[in-house]
């Protein structure tokens, strides 16, 4: 299920004026969660998922 959600959050979410990385980070740490921050494009801010934290179902749902 996460699979198939990247792409449909990604595309609403540029469309948005959003961007969603992903933590390259392989090992968990107190800052970086290896999930989703949610990025405002225009100014670079991080809306959701500060800490990397934020899952792909928690996006979908602040975008919609």
């Amino acid at each position: 299920m996460i699979w198939s959600l990247q792409p449909e959050s990604a595309l609403r979410a540029r469309k948005l004026g959003y961007s969603i990385d992903k933590s390259r980070l392989r090992s968990i740490k107190e800052d970086n969660l290896s999930k989703y921050p949610l990025v405002k494009e225009d100014n670079n801010s991080v809306v959701l998922g500060e800490r990397f934290d934020a899952s792909l179902e928690e996006i979908a749902e602040y975008l919609s």
